[in-house]
């Protein structure tokens, strides 16, 4: 991540009709810059301002990146402490606690006060390539769903934008943002014939030679509608359709790995312990069985309540043992070991069919 004070005229070039000047936004920006700093401790605080004082999307974007861009400062010490894929909420009260942040940070913050004015929004992560050269850092920026089309904005390299004529990153189309953001996921490149890795590390500037129609608006919102695992899965076959990647994009992939082996573990581990429950019921159930017998099974019960205290065990002993089987099936490296607990529900459900086969007796003797 570099911070950017100045822009070259190659890459303004590149961005045309996107880069806008402050006479358009005068009065926003002046508004944004106005927010009482007790109301900056949330980005819900600075988004409820937010709402208060524009009604239209445009504005209240505008807005948002103002606020960032000029009131985030970037955190030259902590260059090096970019964890991208860190857990988001950790990202913004981070930075927001101390005004200070790098790219995640920033990225981060305006998306999610996008969010909470009521924006479809999205934070992305990616590389960079500036003056012909692919920074080999990650870097992280945001995109917001505006006028039914999606535009980018980079309020990191706009940090500090009020102090100059324009803003190169605020609300640039997809065409554009590509020239110099090239996202892990290609489905967030916004674009129907999106780059390859290869073809943006070496600066062409045209559509992506591929000739697969790529429909990203259908894409994204199919993805927002399924379970975090699968939108991992999906991503991963994204990435690795998308051309040899760079150790950047290696990494990324190694992450989603991981992400996916710990939902994984989460499901196997709420699984198992959901197993043990079941047999826990199972064995308090089959205690107070045995102590009804020992009773010799008084106070008197119907005979259909007497065998359905042991076909209730017998269905908690199946549940577990289902669960058990499911956790045996995961796809995670790390897989746990449910060899005890199905010998324990093996030699319960013995008992309770030993149990079954004695009260059948019991029952069909005339007193």
């Amino acid at each position: 991540m570099k911070f950017l004070a100045l822009i070259s005229f190659i890459l303004l070039y590149a961005l045309p009709g996107k880069t806008q000047g402050l006479d358009e936004y005068a009065r926003t920006d002046r508004i944004a810059l106005s927010i009482p700093s007790s109301q900056t401790n949330s980005t819900a605080d600075i988004a409820a301002y937010i709402n208060s004082n524009f009604n239209t999307d445009d504005k209240k974007v505008r807005a948002a990146y103002t606020w960032v861009a000029n009131n985030i400062k970037y955190d030259a010490a902590h260059l090096h402490r970019v964890i991208l894929n860190e857990d988001h909420e950790e990202k913004v009260t981070w930075a927001l606690a101390r005004k200070k942040g790098v790219c995640e940070n920033f990225a981060a913050i305006f998306t999610d006060i996008c969010i909470k004015c009521g924006l479809r929004s999205y934070n992305i992560e990616g590389y960079t390539r500036y003056n012909g050269s692919v920074d080999k850092s990650g870097h992280a920026w945001s995109a917001v769903f505006l006028n039914n089309n999606w535009y980018l904005y980079d309020p990191t390299w706009d940090a500090g934008f009020i102090a100059q004529p324009t803003t190169n990153y605020f609300q640039v189309s997809p065409p554009g943002f590509i020239q110099s953001h090239m996202p892990f996921d290609p489905m967030f490149q916004f674009i129907n014939f999106p780059f390859t890795y290869d073809e943006f590390s070496k600066g062409y500037s045209q559509a992506g030679n591929s000739t697969t129609y790529f429909n990203y608006k259908d894409s994204i919102d199919a993805n927002e509608k399924i379970p975090m695992l699968n939108q991992y899965n999906a991503a991963s076959l994204r990435i690795e359709k998308n051309g040899s990647p760079t150790p950047n994009v290696a990494t990324r992939l190694k992450q989603l790995r991981m992400e996916k082996e710990i939902i994984y573990q989460d499901k196997d581990a709420d699984l198992y312990n959901s197993a043990v429950e079941d047999f826990k019921m199972a064995i308090g159930n089959f205690k107070a069985f045995l102590a009804y017998r020992n009773s010799r099974f008084m106070p008197a019960r119907p005979r259909s309540e007497i065998e359905a205290m042991l076909d209730k065990i017998l269905k908690e002993v199946t549940d577990a043992n289902n669960k058990l089987k499911e956790v045996n099936l995961s796809k995670a490296a790390l897989a746990l070991n449910t060899g005890d607990v199905e010998k324990l529900l093996g030699d319960l459900e013995t008992n309770v069919k030993e149990q079954q086969v004695f009260l059948k007796n019991y029952l069909s003797t005339t007193k």
